[in-house]
């Protein structure tokens, strides 16, 4: 179950990234929130439970050979991962107790500008010790510090408003900076993910034999959905809103984050996997996808591109499915659960599409 603990934690600071910011801006640019004290104090106790959550891994796997105790001890003061998490454990503690002693602190922007900084620390500690850092040095560790502060301020706005909007007023003032910030941070996420790949994942297309090139691809086939989303969430909606009185907005936000669940879900499941830096070399390690070798039971990397009446059909059945999600939006009679659901038939057949494309 580590992979919901990492799930969980991208969730806390990334919502926590986002309200911070969201109180920053001036109530006349935002719509009438209503973030419960509690909820920002539990995502601080989820970021300090959870962060430990891969050091347990490895206290369990040590603790019966050379002692818990030993074992604590030892990851804690000597392991790389170990002193960045006690960083995050004193600067969580810090954010804890401000937020108990000062009722207001949401409100006051002499509270919030420093437990913005320190969140950004917070992040910054988790992609120093990352798979990314850890091989790439200072380069590495910048591009994951990059990927991880992006998805955490887009997303956690998305988060912040989607659930906690008690009205949607001054939504055209709010569109007017929110989504020039995503677009920035979707582009953001984007380029340093393609470095990042070249760090992990290289053989982007031998590593689809794998289960994390599997989560991967997954993760990547989310994110098309999300974009439209975030398309017609940044710009088609004006339209609606004026065309619908009494429009309501929140509804297609939540079903946007509903998605952006399933990327931390698949990414999570990331973590819990080996790197394939080379595919071949680490099947010898690691066993296959089940998935893929239902699909290709006799495959062997590096794979190759094949051309298939199946494959074709079904790519023109997703580019078909993705016209309808946007089509599904500008009808009058639109329902964010049927795009929504439009948008996971489109990941299913673009899936199912290109693992026929391969042997």
């Amino acid at each position: 179950m580590g992979f919901l603990s990492e799930g969980l934690l991208y969730i806390c600071y990334a919502f926590l990234m986002g309200t911070l910011i969201v109180q920053l801006v001036p109530a006349t640019a935002k719509p009438n929130l209503r973030i419960p004290r509690q909820a920002v104090l539990w995502s601080i106790v989820g970021t300090m439970l959870l962060a430990f959550a891969p050091l347990l891994q490895i206290i369990m796997r040590f603790g019966p050979g050379i002692g818990y105790g030993k074992a604590i001890s030892t990851v804690l003061f000597s392991f790389k991962e170990g002193k960045a998490y006690l960083l995050v454990f004193g600067l969580c503690l810090l954010l804890l107790l401000t937020f108990l002693l000062v009722k207001n602190a949401l409100q006051d922007k002499k509270i919030l500008y420093p437990s913005l900084l320190i969140v950004l620390c917070i992040i910054g500690t988790f992609g120093y010790v990352s798979h990314v850092g850890a091989i790439g040095g200072i380069g590495g560790a910048v591009i994951q510090f990059t990927h991880m502060l992006a998805m955490a301020v887009w997303t956690g706005i998305l988060f912040s408003v989607a659930w906690f909007t008690a009205e949607a007023r001054h939504w055209e003032r709010f569109l007017k900076w929110f989504t020039p910030v995503s677009i920035a941070c979707v582009v953001l996420i984007l380029v340093s993910g393609l470095l990042t790949m070249t760090y992990t994942v290289p053989e982007y297309i031998n590593s689809w034999i794998l289960p994390y090139g599997q989560a991967l691809l997954m993760k990547h086939l989310l994110f098309v959905p999300i974009i439209i989303f975030g398309f017609c969430n940044g710009f088609l909606i004006r339209s609606k809103m004026e065309l619908k009185q009494g429009f309501a907005v929140i509804p297609w936000l939540k079903a946007e984050t509903i998605l952006i669940l399933f990327v931390f879900l698949f990414t999570a499941l990331m973590s819990q996997e080996a790197p394939p830096h080379a595919v071949a070399e680490t099947l010898q390690y690691n066993d296959p996808s089940a998935v893929f070798m239902a699909l290709h039971p006799e495959a062997s990397v590096p794979l190759q591109w094949q051309f298939s009446f199946p494959a074709a059909a079904l790519t023109v059945l997703a580019l078909i499915v993705l016209a309808g999600m946007v089509y599904s939006f500008v009808n009058r009679r639109s329902r964010p659960g049927m795009t929504l659901l439009i948008g996971f038939v489109f990941v299913i057949t673009a899936y199912g599409a290109l693992m026929l494309s391969v042997q």
